[in-house]
């Protein structure tokens, strides 16, 4: 039995002045994951370094120049021809104004409570539950009965 090869994925994590993250809708269209939420950023070229590779798929996918500061963990995506790792970083958007690609529909600025609800990417589902899930949730309200 032979495996697949290892491939490698950049992902950025990027706040809003609010703590929202900003999160895709992949196309319909998609062969991996339709339909489905991820953060922003994507394959690196050959030759390529990784945060070169970072820089150029946000720009591509949001129209934002960012500038990365730290490591935010890594997710594992299986799919026909891969095993890839998901490197996810921390960054900031320095200028542009958002404007998605065709690779998605839809953007959001979600709060880690409302990601939770979003039908998210398989490895963004594993980085979610690995990472942002254990950020606490907002205090419910009274109702009084207590």
């Amino acid at each position: 039995m032979t495996s697949k090869p290892f491939a490698l994925s950049v992902r950025i994590v990027l706040f809003d002045q609010h703590g929202h993250i900003l999160v895709l809708k992949r196309s319909k269209s998609s062969r991996t994951n339709p339909g489905k939420w991820e953060l922003p950023g994507g394959k690196i070229d050959k030759d390529e370094a990784f945060d070169a590779a970072l820089k150029r798929e946000v720009l591509e996918e949001t129209g934002f120049q960012v500038v990365i500061h730290t490591a935010a963990g890594t997710a594992m995506q299986e799919t026909e021809e891969w095993r890839v790792v998901h490197l996810v970083m921390i960054g900031s958007m320095m200028s542009g104004g958002l404007a998605i690609s065709s690779e998605h529909e839809e953007y959001r600025w979600a709060s880690p409570i409302e990601l939770g609800g979003l039908e998210k990417a398989d490895w963004f589902e594993e980085y979610f539950r690995m990472y942002l899930q254990a950020i606490p949730a907002a205090p419910k309200e009274s109702t009084g009965s207590e």
